[in-house]
C-alpha cells in the first residue's frame, strides 16, 4: 500500500534541491571556441584596453577643432593613415590626415570630418562643412585592462567576442557534469527495437539526454531495466561516478513500482517522492554520497516537464549557475477550469498577436501525459497555481517559454 505523504509544492521541491546541490569543485581550461553554453568558473581580467588607443569610426579627414571657425575651408594633405598604422606626427594648424575607420588619430587631431563633407584634391582638402560629431572612439571606452568578467557565468557567443578582445586564449570552467540516465520498465524497450501492441519504445530518454547535453551535462546512457528489484540494483550500482543521476518511471510506492524501493536499498537517502503538480505528481530526489538521484514519473510528457522544472536546474546548479525560468505573461485564448491542490503545466502554444501587440497564449485541446503529440506542438507551458478559479479566456496567465 502506498505510503500517505503530503505532497510538496514545486517551490518546496526546488527549494530542497538547490539547498542540496553544491557546484563542482573540478574544473578545466579550454579554448574560448569551445566554451559556448560552458560555465566560466574562475573571474577573468583583460590583457588590454579596447580600444588600445584613440580611433577613427568614419573614413575622413582628421584635423584640429579649433582651425574649423569658418566653413569652407582648405586645409593642407600631410599623409594618410589606414588601420594598424603607427603614426608619430602630429598635426599642426590648417592641415589635415586622410584618416580610414579603425585607423589611430594622430596627435593633435581632435575631430575626424567625414569625407562626405569634403572634397579633396592632389595637395589640399576642402572641408565644405563641419559635422557635428568627433566621431573618435576613445582608448578603452570599451573596456579597460581592469575589465573582469565575472564568475560563474554561463557563456554565450556574445561573450565569446568579448573573451576575444580582452585577448584571453583560454578560460577556467566548470567540468561537464556527469549525469547518468535510466529507463524503467517492462513494457518499456529502446527506440528502433521491434514493438508490439503491448510494449513501446522509451521515447522520452532520447529526449532527455539531448536536454542534459543542452544543458551542461555530460550524458552517461544505463539503458533499460525491466521491472526487477536485482536488476534496478545492479544498474544503480554503476552509478557511483555520476554527479547526478536520473531515472524515469517507478517513481511512485506502487506494488511494481520498484525504483524507489531500490534507491533505498541501495543507500540512498530520499528526501521527497511526491510533487503537488501536474503532470508531474510521482517525482522524488535523494543523493548518495557525491551523487544525486532525480526520479522522473513513467508519462513521457510529465517526464519532460519535470524535466524543464527541476532537472535543468540541478543541472546548471552543479555548474554554479543559479537558473531562472523565461516566465512571461500573456492574454488567454481559451477558459481554463479550476485548478486542484496541484500546479498545473498546461502544454499552449504562445505567439503574438500583431493587431494588439500583446502576447496571446492558446491552450492544446488534449492534455494527456502520456499523449506526445500535442506536447510536439507546443511551445509553452500555461502555469495555473493550486486551489486557482476558473481561468476565463481574456484574462493574464503566467506562461513558463519552452525553448524551441
Amino acid at each position: 500500500m502506498e505510503k500517505k505523504i503530503k505532497p510538496l509544492s514545486v517551490e518546496q521541491a526546488q527549494r530542497i534541491i538547490f539547498k542540496k546541490i553544491k557546484p563542482l569543485i573540478v574544473k578545466e581550461k579550454i579554448n574560448i571556441e569551445n566554451s559556448y553554453k560552458r560555465v566560466l568558473k574562475s573571474n577573468i581580467k583583460s590583457k588590454r584596453n579596447h580600444p588600445g588607443l584613440d580611433l577613427s569610426s568614419m573614413d575622413g579627414y582628421a584635423v584640429r577643432k579649433r582651425d574649423l571657425n569658418i566653413t569652407p575651408i582648405s586645409f593642407k594633405l600631410i599623409g594618410e593613415i589606414k588601420a594598424g598604422d603607427r603614426v608619430d606626427r602630429c598635426i599642426q594648424k590648417n592641415q589635415a590626415f586622410r584618416i580610414y575607420t579603425g585607423a589611430p588619430i594622430p596627435k593633435g587631431a581632435d575631430k575626424i570630418i567625414i569625407q562626405e563633407n569634403c572634397i579633396e584634391t592632389k595637395d589640399e582638402v576642402l572641408i565644405k562643412k563641419e559635422n557635428k560629431e568627433n566621431f573618435i572612439r576613445k582608448k578603452s571606452n570599451d573596456i579597460s585592462n581592469e575589465f573582469v568578467l565575472k564568475a560563474p557565468k554561463l557563456i554565450n557567443t556574445r561573450d565569446i567576442a568579448l573573451l576575444g578582445v580582452m585577448n584571453q586564449r583560454k578560460i577556467e570552467v566548470f567540468r561537464k557534469p556527469k549525469i547518468g540516465i535510466l529507463a524503467t520498465g517492462d513494457e518499456i524497450i529502446e527506440v528502433g527495437e521491434k514493438t508490439n501492441k503491448y510494449n513501446q519504445p522509451a521515447s522520452s530518454k532520447p529526449s532527455i539526454i539531448s536536454l542534459i547535453k543542452n544543458w551542461g551535462g555530460d550524458p552517461i546512457d544505463f539503458g533499460i531495466a525491466k521491472d526487477n528489484a536485482i536488476e534496478l540494483s545492479k544498474k544503480i550500482g554503476k552509478t557511483n561516478k555520476c554527479d547526478l543521476f536520473v531515472t524515469i518511471g517507478g517513481a511512485s510506492v506502487g506494488k511494481y513500482d520498484l525504483t524507489h524501493s531500490s534507491l533505498i536499498k541501495m543507500g540512498f537517502k530520499l528526501d521527497f517522492w511526491k510533487i503537488a503538480m501536474q503532470p508531474g505528481k510521482p517525482m522524488m530526489f535523494g543523493s548518495r554520497k557525491n551523487t544525486f538521484v532525480i526520479g522522473l514519473p513513467g508519462n513521457p510528457v510529465s517526464a519532460l516537464i519535470c524535466s524543464e522544472i527541476f532537472l535543468k536546474k540541478a543541472i546548471y546548479a552543479l555548474q554554479g549557475i543559479k537558473h531562472e525560468d523565461f516566465i512571461i505573461s500573456a492574454i488567454l485564448d481559451n477558459d481554463i477550469a479550476p485548478s486542484s491542490f496541484r500546479k498545473q503545466y498546461l502544454r499552449g502554444n504562445l505567439y503574438f498577436d500583431k493587431k494588439i501587440g500583446e502576447m496571446r497564449v492558446k491552450l492544446l485541446k488534449n492534455q494527456d501525459s502520456a499523449f506526445l503529440l500535442p506536447f510536439s506542438k507546443s511551445n509553452s507551458l500555461i502555469m495555473i497555481d493550486p486551489h486557482s478559479k476558473k481561468q476565463k479566456k481574456g484574462s493574464k496567465v503566467k506562461v513558463y517559454v519552452l525553448n524551441n
